[in-house]
This record gives structure tokens, sequence and C-alpha cells, in this order.
């Protein structure tokens, strides 16, 4: 299997495998991924593909499948990229948040202050329409309040789509190797909030006396870097030892899982984020 990009084709591949591929993914790739192959371009315009494509936002999304007849999309397929590219109230997402912040249990490191990228669990609980050029609204593009669970209401943020990411499985990328100078996100957790993912590099990997691999992982701009065993690491982009970047594992199905992307895609006029209250 393999990204469409620097002459790479994507094969032609059973259309309920590319789904299972897409289901937590982002419009620009589920629109690459379907439309590379003869046989997906054929299946989404068919009556088969449309009942994937409602298999498939039925599983990801609850409710479709007790809607009146009348009330159900006519293509699924492009309620599901609506679904995705725009989240809607009462969806749950995470959010990314560069700042302080404190873990209350990380394993043996107990209480601890961080600073860094962060994905924090959220749930939309309003949106609104972006203003475009002429003061008019867009359709499309929204901003979202996000609400934090286990956080006061006062802490709820008005954020955009770029500061907005679908949850991982938690077992996501398990079955990858990990290696020196991979771009992974580390599970701080918490008895107080839901856990957080923070985004760092690879330094150093080793085993220790009873054969538990473990990360040292920095990049972080605190602490500098901290030992994880290999259940609390998630790996996001594999480092190209030929090309000497990072390059995305496939499938890339996550809007700003990319440090670049997700930076840029953020205010930069916004003042220096600081969440320094308890986990």
């Amino acid at each position: 299997m393999a990204l469409t990009t620097k002459g790479l084709k994507l094969l032609d591949l059973p259309g309920d495998l590319i789904l299972s591929c897409l289901e937590f993914g982002d419009e620009k790739m589920a629109v690459a991924c379907t439309q590379t192959g003869t046989f997906m371009r054929k299946l989404i315009s068919t009556k088969e593909g449309n009942l994937l494509w409602e298999a498939l936002i039925s599983r990801r999304w609850a409710g479709y499948a007790m809607l009146p007849r009348h009330l159900r999309p006519k293509c699924f397929r492009d309620e599901f990229f609506s679904r995705v590219s725009s989240p809607r109230v009462g969806d749950c997402v995470e959010v990314l948040w560069q700042g302080k912040f404190y873990s209350h249990t990380l394993g043996e490191h107990g209480t601890m202050g961080f600073e860094g990228k962060a994905w924090w669990q959220a749930s939309v609980v309003a949106r609104e329409p972006e203003s475009g050029e002429n003061g008019e609204q867009s359709e499309n593009q929204f901003y979202y309040r996000a609400h934090f669970p286990g956080w006061e209401s006062k802490w709820d943020e008005w954020i955009t789509r770029g500061q907005i990411r679908w949850p991982k499985p938690m077992d996501y990328q398990a079955d990858l190797e990990i290696d020196v100078g991979d771009h992974v996100e580390v599970l701080l957790e918490s008895t107080r909030v839901p856990s957080v993912w923070m985004e760092g590099d690879v330094k150093k990997v080793t085993i220790d006396i009873d054969g538990v691999e473990l990360f040292l992982v920095g990049g972080m701009k605190r602490p500098r870097h901290i030992w994880v065993r290999r259940d609390a690491i998630r790996l996001l982009y594999k480092r190209s030892s030929q090309h000497k970047e990072c390059v995305p594992c496939f499938p890339l199905l996550f809007p700003g899982t990319c440090s670049n992307s997700s930076h840029a895609n953020i205010d930069q006029d916004a003042p220096a984020a600081s969440r320094c209250s308890l986990m």
C-alpha cells in the first residue's frame, strides 16, 4: 500500500477495505484515495458504493440507521465528506493546544509540568459560520466552541478547523516499528481529566533488564525529554534516512498530524497559551 505521491500509486483495493482506511480520514485524502483506482471511481458512483458509504458513516456516527427514509442522505459519500471536514455539535474531537500544563500522574514520574504541542480530548458544543471577505457567512467554514471534559465551562474555547483532528484508536500504528528520529506522540495519563497526547521525536531506543522496550522522547519545550514504554507511545511520522525528512505513514488519516501543517493553521497573532491547572 503506498501514497499517491512521487510516482507511487495506490492499488485498486476492495471497497470495504478502502472505506475502512478512510474511516478516520480527512476529505482531501479520501478524495485522493477514491480517485486513484478505476475500480473505486466506479464503485463510489453506483448503488453498491452508496451502501458501503452508508455502512461506514453508520459505524462512525450513531443515529443514521434510525432516521426515517425521507430524512436519510441521498448520497452517503457526500455526507461522509461533509461530516469529516466539518465536525458538528456533539462530536468528540481532539484539540491542539500549545502551551503549559501539568500531568497529575505519569507512571513513576508523578506530577510533572509540560510545555509543547499536545492534543486534548474535547466535544463540540457550538459552531458558527466564518465570515467571508464581503462579510457574508461561509457555508463550509466554521468556528467551533470546544468543551474539555473534566474542565469547567469557563475553559471552553472558540477554535478553527485547523486546530481540530478526529481521535485515533488507542492502538493506532501499534504494529509498526518505531526508530530513532521518528515523530511520535506520548500518552500523558491523568487522574482528573482525560489523557493528553503530546508530540515529540524519538531520541533513543533501548531495552531494560526485564526486556521492556523503552523510548527516549524529546523535542518538547518542557521537559526536554522523557522515557516511556511502547504502550504509551504512538507513531505519527517515520523519519526517512535518505531524504532526511519526516514522511507520513500510510494512510495519512488525520488532519494536523504533522507539526508544521498544524502550526500553520493556527492564528499567528494569538497570545501564548498557558494552561497550568492540574490535569
